[in-house]
């Protein structure tokens, strides 16, 4: 302790010694002073890199706790806001697709439907504590990353998620939507199977660079980013198909 302090003031000491030398008037310093001064320098280029270490410890610190206290909660928010920005990428296909349409009968049509946007974001949300729970499970229960572990996660994935999935999706939708449970059933059963065989050709490749190479923390968002373009397509089979 004592040691530090005394190095402290001697630093002080040379600091002050090397200001105390230098004229207003000289164009060049002496060289015992810019050696002086090379320790002042030294002594604020630590401070900004101590500054500069604060703030990545604060990052740190957050993002941990994102992936790691509140992970529950990052995978829900995550996945009702992915499902909102494919649904709206989804709207201005339609609309877009429409729009010429609409001009020749003078018919005016807002470019997002807000309804349903909320509606896209309650379902996502709903699927978020699925895909949680279980890939915790699966990690639990197969914890070795390797190709035998990997494949068995993609059967489970495709033959019980994938369903599950769907059901959520097109249940709350459309109980959202206020629809009867006949009418809902009747649409589940003349989409399911193009959704499903999409599913099949979409998420095998996708779900075995996030069971092979990627933590159990970052699963559902890598899930997410993939359903956000997923459910471009997703969206246009509920509204638009």
């Amino acid at each position: 302790m004592f040691a530090r302090i005394a190095y402290r003031r001697s630093l002080v000491l040379l600091t002050q010694r090397c200001l105390l030398n230098v004229s207003p008037n000289t164009k060049k310093l002496p060289q015992l002073s810019s050696q002086r001064l090379t320790l002042f320098q030294f002594r604020q280029f630590y401070q900004k890199r101590s500054e500069s270490s604060t703030d990545a410890t604060i990052t740190r610190n957050i993002w941990n706790k994102i992936f790691g206290k509140y992970l529950l909660a990052t995978n829900i928010l995550s996945s009702g806001i992915l499902m909102v920005i494919g649904d709206l990428v989804a709207q201005e296909i339609e609309y877009r697709r429409h729009h010429n349409e609409l001009d020749e009968f003078d018919i005016k049509q807002e470019r997002y439907d807000t309804k349903r946007v909320f509606r896209m974001f309650v379902v996502g949300c709903l699927q978020g504590p699925l895909h949680h729970y279980v890939y915790k499970w699966m990690d639990y229960a197969m914890p070795v990353r390797n190709v035998k572990n990997t494949l068995w996660k993609i059967l489970i994935d495709q033959i019980f998620m994938s369903p599950a999935c769907i059901l959520i999706f097109f249940y709350s939708a459309c109980y959202l939507e206020q629809r009867s449970v006949q009418d809902t059933n009747k649409e589940l059963c003349d989409k399911f199977p193009i959704i499903y065989l999409m599913d099949w050709a979409m998420w095998p490749a996708a779900q075995y660079i996030n069971f092979r190479y990627l933590d159990t923390k970052y699963r559902v968002m890598f899930v997410n980013v993939c359903t956000a373009v997923y459910n471009i397509f997703l969206s246009y089979m509920k509204h638009d198909y």
